[in-house]
């Protein structure tokens, strides 16, 4: 009989001991699936932040730009040297953006109206093309600060018997896809609207009196009629006033940070008074 309880006794031990280990296991187990959980969440929290892109424009050595250079003097085809430059305001100032970045400057020219898609899809770095600030656009992009004001202006052929907006009824309107100009041509009562991939285009029509009018920035119709003043003229007060400023993504904080320092400093500096006088006053198109 003692042998008997011996053995119970023993076996209980046993149990006992094989069900302590077992609930270690099993809550050793469980801390690891845990901690495992954890690292699994740290990656993909980490994964799934925003690349630092001020970083990656270092790493790569360049600031890419998204433009239209068809836009002078903001941006044009400089073929003065001899070979094609892409040159202007808006250059300068990409210029002195790559500078205080560190890296050199890459420009890459396109449509004006795929400019946008191109700094959301990441094929270029920022946009600078004279980009008027428009609340619709501030819903899938940031604005730096403004570099420029600026406003819509008609400008037409001599003879052409318009001298203002109210002037537009009937008449054929040039305009370049995707921009302000666009935008307002389109709320001109009775105006025929002519859409553009490229400005040159539209002046062209203009010269040839295909369209009466064409609808674009003041210091970019000031150019054009100065190269045409026996042909073109401007008409009419400014139909906006409005302010232009470098496009960016809405998550590249740092970088719009930076942008901002680099306008700040040529405002302060003197130096966007240099630029302005530069290209919106010296600066005459080669014919």
């Amino acid at each position: 009989m003692k042998k008997y309880f011996k053995f119970l006794a023993l076996f209980l031990i046993i149990l006992t001991l094989a069900a302590l280990l077992f609930g270690c296991a099993k809550k050793e187990t469980a801390n690891n699936t845990q901690q495992s959980n954890q690292t699994s969440n740290q990656q993909n929290s980490t994964s799934s932040q925003p690349a630092d892109i001020v970083e990656e424009i270092k790493k790569a050595g360049k600031l890419v730009v998204g433009t239209s250079a068809d836009y002078p003097p903001f941006e044009f085809h400089d073929i003065s040297s001899g070979k094609d430059v892409i040159a202007g305001f808006d250059i300068d100032l990409a210029n002195a953006i790559a500078k205080e970045l560190g890296v050199e400057l890459e420009i890459k020219d396109m449509s004006f109206d795929t400019i946008i898609p191109a700094v959301l899809s990441k094929k270029v770095d920022i946009g600078i093309a004279g980009f008027t600030i428009t609340e619709e656009r501030k819903k899938s992009v940031n604005f730096s600060i403004p570099y420029i004001q600026g406003g819509q202006q008609i400008i037409t052929y001599k003879g052409s018997g318009i001298k203002g907006k109210d002037d537009l009824k009937g008449k054929t309107v040039g305009v370049q896809l995707g921009t302000t100009g666009e935008e307002i041509a389109k709320k001109i009562e009775g105006a025929k609207l002519k859409q553009f991939d490229k400005v040159d285009a539209a002046v062209m029509d203009l010269l040839n009196k295909k369209v009466d009018a064409v609808i674009v920035d003041f210091a970019v119709a000031k150019a054009y009629a100065s190269n045409n003043a026996d042909k073109l003229e401007l008409v009419g007060d400014m139909l906006d006033d409005a302010a232009k400023a470098v496009v960016l993504r809405k998550e590249d904080e740092k970088l719009l940070e930076i942008v901002n320092k680099v306008i700040t400093d040529l405002k302060n500096s003197g130096e966007l008074d240099k630029m302005v006088q530069k290209w919106f006053v010296e600066y005459k198109p080669a014919k």
